[in-house]
């Protein structure tokens, strides 16, 4: 099963869409990119990669045309259970990433 961060980036870079990352307080971290292997670890052997390294971060969402569509608040403190905090409301109406981040808990919760 996916990470939650990737699922729900996967649906706006599918749309042709694009990501950055920046450190919770304002600094970029991963410029934009639609590379979702930059995104966070995507298996167990990777270490550190994207949001991975970070215990807060938020990561912009932009649509075709580089067009900023909206945030998402992420953390991922000590233990490895990251957690979609807060998230724009817009990004309902871009990639629904309400029905997303359900599904993905119902799916998990079914493994």
């Amino acid at each position: 099963m996916k990470p939650l961060i990737t699922t729900i980036v996967e649906k706006a870079t599918k749309k042709g869409g694009y990501y950055s990352i920046d450190v919770y307080g304002g600094e970029e971290y991963q410029e934009m990119t639609n590379d979702i292997s930059l995104l966070c670890n995507q298996k167990s052997t990777d270490e550190y990669v994207g949001i991975s390294n970070l215990d807060e971060s938020v990561i912009r969402i932009y649509d075709a045309d580089k067009e900023y569509k909206g945030f998402i608040y992420w953390i991922a403190y000590n233990r490895g259970i990251d957690r979609l905090s807060d998230y724009s409301t817009n990004l309902e109406k871009f990639i629904k990433i309400d029905k997303v981040s359900e599904k993905w808990e119902d799916d998990y919760y079914l493994l």
